[in-house]
């Protein structure tokens, strides 16, 4: 199974599960951003029976499809410096590059 490693040493199981541990590490509690506005799913009714809707909303007003909503949310949440709530750097750990070739 391919593991999707954080730089804290976080290994996801899937592209997905990465995302919610990124979303668990820089989204406060309060949904907050440092904009200081509420950013957040607004609610939608759950009718089992009913696709979800191609177009979802942002309590800030934001509206696109699950993707672009999952990206906005990322946008305004993730620091430049990519620091946590937990005080530890979170990305994507790229696997390392082996320069033997170069060497020969």
């Amino acid at each position: 199974m391919t593991q999707h490693p954080c730089t804290c040493g976080y290994q996801a199981q899937s592209p997905e599960e990465l995302t919610f541990h990124f979303e668990e590490m820089f989204v406060p509690a309060s949904d907050i951003a440092p904009d200081g506005q509420v950013h957040a799913e607004n609610p939608r009714e759950m009718n089992d029976s009913q696709p979800a809707p191609a177009t979802l909303g942002c309590r800030c007003g934001f509206t696109s499809d699950i993707g672009g909503l999952e990206q906005h949310l990322a946008d305004v949440f993730t620091p430049a410096d990519r620091i946590g709530l937990d005080g530890n750097k979170h990305a994507i750990q790229t696997p390392a590059i082996s320069h033997a070739s170069e060497r020969m």
